[in-house]
């Protein structure tokens, strides 16, 4: 997010990253599987509760390979 109005710490750098790069920010392509997959796309939910149980669902469906082929890309893979 940017703005002038973000509170600056003294012991906090900002670092730039570009608004839309998942290959740096993996949480982004995660979440739009969870949107596609998880039947969030379009939904309109009554509370806050019926958003965390879809979610709660969506995530433990997912098996291991499904989670590595979303998020792990080839520069995390050599980093870790």
């Amino acid at each position: 997010h940017r703005g002038d109005k973000l509170k600056k710490w003294e012991n906090i750098v900002p670092l730039f990253q570009p608004a839309y790069s998942p290959e740096v920010n993996p949480i982004e392509s995660l979440w739009h599987h969870i949107r596609e997959k998880g039947k969030f796309k379009n939904a309109t939910f009554h509370s806050l509760g019926e958003v965390e149980s879809r979610l709660v669902e969506v995530i433990s469906k997912l098996d291991k390979d499904t989670l590595k082929s979303i998020t792990l890309f080839n520069w995390i893979k050599t980093a870790i």
